[in-house]
């Protein structure tokens, strides 16, 4: 009974007064009836009765920030790196653009924005803002409030989430009236805009409102303050409860774009964010319809609940993968600031002690597959990854070669000592991996090959695994690449020196790789259109810099498993219906809740 506690809590407070499942408890609680004013300091005594048919119920996606309870409960600041979960701003603050990697056609979703043109030599952006968007507390939304973000971030680098960008990339941002932004940049960047303003998986930068930051310290401010109708945001949702054990929004009526007839309300009136759960917990939730979905699960347990629970389908069905491609593959990382890791020839004596097919077969049960590059599979990379196949052959990060390993190894001094590890100097190579839950699975597979090739590996999978990432103290990890859709260059970005850190200084990407001729090739292709030919040869050049040096080693491609619990909840995209993708942390979760619909009354 223990996993349904923090459950029994948020199901008491959307039930209270004894509404069942399937009848609101007051006729008129739709997003089309009268909904009363929420308190701005409600206790669950004091919440708005929303029947189970029009809630929709997660955990949080965030294991550093939501293990155990929601330790931000009391804040809503994006920026802070490893201190803000998932639970809203991802969905509230509403972009310029969304982008959808799955659609048929290659374009970008107006959202904020109108339209946007640069001009010829890419160093100057100009966005229209559509007429009309308002702030939750009635204040308009204007070029300030996106003018004021940009120029935020830039004064603050580089402790703050995109600030090292915004810093790199632009030199003044200025509104030219209440509908006009224009973004000079410091160098030629026709990619700008989609980068950070066309929100796409969990890229983008939230944009905030003026008149509540301005003369506040974005490092420090908690922006969450109930007598003050804080956070202010634009999105459909209000904060109706945000606690240790749970965060609840409510829809609220007066969303601009009802309003302007942009777009109808969600029908989903109130969303419950748990805190994060372990997945035999969300077996027993999601089979026993105490919750409509969840983070990706892992192949054995999503086949439980497919099993348990006939109402339950996923992006593929029921057949497998039970789940989709995400732009996430996950490479094993290193601190390459430091020793052995900062020598290339030992990371690829690492690399040719893994097995990718068997990390596959055993770790997944075969539900996956592997990968030789940080780049998802995606039909628009292909053009780019297999034009260097050559380079594959001349580097071939994919040999599983414990032989070549040693060989390596002796090659560079070390010798096995009395227990068979590598050693050199008394000092053995310690291959301590920080994960994080995700990986749990994969990640004693991983372990037990280094042990056989002589690497002293161990694991460790604690509440602050992104903090060491982040600080550098974790010296190996588990992490994805979250850059490439459409465009190699957003995960080639991910390697450039702007983001190295010194040990013990938190940065946003954990890699901690130099080399001045792939900075030099990132750059140009920075100020490259993407429609240029030339960013094939900038690309070719690039990949064999990183081959050669190998500054993380590319594992498996990653796949969002997902349940989509239709009891309650229809309308869940699909592979036949591909308007977006499940993930409810990214960025673009707003048009997932824009189509789901009650599957009762």
């Amino acid at each position: 009974m223990q996993s349904f506690l923090p459950l029994l809590f948020a199901l008491g407070l959307w039930a209270c007064g004894g509404g069942s499942a399937d009848k609101s408890p007051q006729g008129d609680e739709s997003p089309q009836g009268e909904q009363p004013a929420q308190p701005r300091n409600a206790g669950p005594s004091q919440l708005r009765k929303v029947p189970r048919n029009h809630t929709l119920i997660m955990d949080c996606v965030d294991y550093n920030t939501c293990a155990g309870q929601i330790k931000d409960y009391a804040s809503f600041n994006p920026y802070v790196p490893g201190q803000a979960s998932r639970t809203g701003y991802q969905f509230e603050y509403e972009p310029l653009y969304f982008y959808n990697a799955y659609a048929s056609q290659d374009t970008l979703i107006p959202w904020i924005a109108e339209s946007h043109q640069y001009n010829k030599d890419f160093t100057e952006l100009t966005v229209k803002i559509r007429p009309g968007v308002q702030w939750s507390d009635g204040v308009a939304w204007t070029a300030q409030d996106l003018v004021f973000t940009i120029n935020m971030l830039r004064d603050h680098a580089p402790l703050l989430l995109f600030s090292t960008d915004m810093k790199n990339a632009v030199q003044e941002a200025v509104a030219v009236d209440d509908l006009t932004a224009r973004i000079t940049l410091r160098a030629p960047n026709p990619r700008f805009l989609f980068s950070y303003f066309a929100h796409n998986f969990d890229n983008g930068v939230p944009i905030v409102p003026k008149h509540i930051w301005e003369g506040q310290d974005p490092e420090t401010f908690a922006n969450f303050d109930r007598d003050r109708g804080w956070p202010v945001v634009s999105g459909p949702y209000q904060l109706a409860l945000s606690v240790p054990e749970q965060r609840i929004w409510d829809l609220r009526k007066d969303w601009w774009a009802a309003q302007s007839g942009f777009s109808p309300l969600p029908q989903v009136e109130r969303l419950i964010f748990l805190p994060y759960l372990e997945d035999a917990k969300r077996v027993q939730n999601l089979i026993a319809n105490l919750m409509d979905t969840c983070v990706d699960m892992r192949p054995p347990n999503i086949k439980s609940v497919l099993d348990g629970n006939p109402q339950v389908t996923t992006w593929s069905g029921r057949e497998l993968p039970h789940g989709y491609l995400d732009w996430w593959p996950v490479c094993l990382g290193f601190n390459d600031l430091e020793p052995p890791f900062n020598d290339p020839q030992v990371r690829w004596a690492i690399a040719h002690a893994i097995d990718r097919k068997q990390l596959v077969e055993v770790g997944w049960q075969g539900s996956g597959s592997y990968t030789l590059l940080p780049f998802p599979d995606f039909p628009a990379l292909r053009k780019y990854t297999g034009q260097i196949q050559d380079l594959m052959e001349k580097y071939p990060v994919g040999q599983y070669d414990p032989q070549e390993s040693a060989r390596i190894m002796q090659g560079r001094g070390y010798a096995r000592d009395a227990a068979g590890f590598w050693a050199r100097g008394g000092q053995r190579v310690r291959v301590v991996i920080d994960i994080f839950p995700l990986f749990q699975d994969l990640i004693p597979v991983l372990v037990t090959q280094l042990k056989r090739a002589g690497f002293d590996a161990d694991f460790r999978n604690t509440s602050d695994s992104y903090d060491r990432m982040s600080q550098g103290t974790a010296r190996a990890f588990m992490n994805g690449n979250g850059g490439a859709v459409r465009d190699p260059y957003f995960t080639l970005r991910l390697y450039h020196s702007r983001f190295v850190q010194p040990t013990g200084t938190a940065t946003e990407y954990f890699w901690r790789w130099k080399n001045p001729e792939f900075d030099r090739l990132v750059d140009e292709m920075k100020g490259t259109d993407p429609e240029d030919p030339r960013n094939q040869a900038l690309f070719r050049q690039a990949m064999e810099i990183w081959l050669r040096e190998l500054p993380s080693i590319p594992l498996v491609q990653w796949y969002h498993r997902m349940p989509h619990n239709q009891t309650y909840w229809t309308g869940w995209p699909s592979a036949e219906d591909p308007y977006i993708n499940t993930a409810y942390w990214h960025r673009t979760f707003l048009l997932l809740l824009l189509r789901l619909r009650p599957a009762q009354g």
